[in-house]
């Protein structure tokens, strides 16, 4: 996808969350998070094409950093979510005998912003946009000391709509459930992604959120030597502090 269609589709989204800006008595919540995710699917460079299959604990082993955090503004009707992830992941493999030496270096990134509105007390109708920037860094050493290095960095953008309902079922508790999809050949061929979410509000300012999610990807890009395919899924438990403002 171009630069300059990427940065219309970001001022049209941009436009229409300033439009409701000037509404007063806005509410702020800030959640970071934990997410144990595993990782499951295919990953191609060229004519080479991989599976994946990394569970938590595999990932747990290989994070050389994380960050994982979601913003959410309300007012009336109207709602603003912004959710960051990153992930610097490092693993070394060794050929038989230990001949060879890989050092391989993942960097993801993703950045989500959502404006929603409300139809009613529980449901909301939303629409946005996903980032997705992936890097990747692969260094080999020979028994020689003789090194190759190889970089590949693919990042896009996808629309995104969905809706997501809310059940306050008790006086400090609540289940939320989001669905969406997007991606539609401008970014990603398709993506998709649900969340189930039940939090627990144990004073005015701090609650606690217990959630389910799952995130699929299915991007492709380029042709021959300058193919890039990633379609995987990232799904598992994630745990929060919501802290309200």
């Amino acid at each position: 996808m171009s630069a300059c269609f990427r940065n219309m589709v970001l001022s049209l989204w941009l436009c229409a969350v300033a439009s409701v800006a000037h509404t007063a008595e806005w509410k702020h919540e800030i959640a970071p998070y934990v997410w144990g995710s595993s990782m499951q699917g295919t990953v191609g460079v060229g004519a080479l094409t991989a599976e994946t299959d990394m569970s938590f604990s595999d990932i747990l082993d290989n994070l050389e950093f994380g960050f994982m955090g979601t913003y959410r503004a309300s007012t009336d009707r109207y709602s603003i979510t912004v959710d960051a992830i990153y992930m610097g992941l490092g693993v070394t493999e060794k050929g038989p005998g230990g001949v060879l030496k890989a050092d391989i270096d993942v960097d993801q990134v993703g950045l989500s912003a959502d404006f929603g509105y409300a139809l009613n007390d529980r449901f909301t109708v939303l629409a946005g946009l996903r980032y997705v920037d992936l890097e990747t860094q692969v260094e080999v050493a020979g028994p020689l000391g003789n090194q190759r290095s190889t970089r590949e960095q693919q990042s896009w953008v996808d629309p995104v709509i969905g809706v997501q309902y809310a059940w306050p079922f008790a006086d400090q508790w609540s289940l939320n459930l989001r669905g969406d999809v997007g991606g539609f050949g401008i970014g990603s061929d398709f993506a998709w992604q649900a969340i189930t979410t039940l939090r627990w509000q144990f004073s005015p300012r701090t609650g606690v959120g217990l959630a389910y999610r799952h995130l699929d990807m299915d991007y492709e890009d380029g042709k021959g030597d300058n193919r890039f395919l990633y379609d995987v899924a990232t799904s598992g438990p994630a745990l929060g502090v919501i802290f309200t403002f």
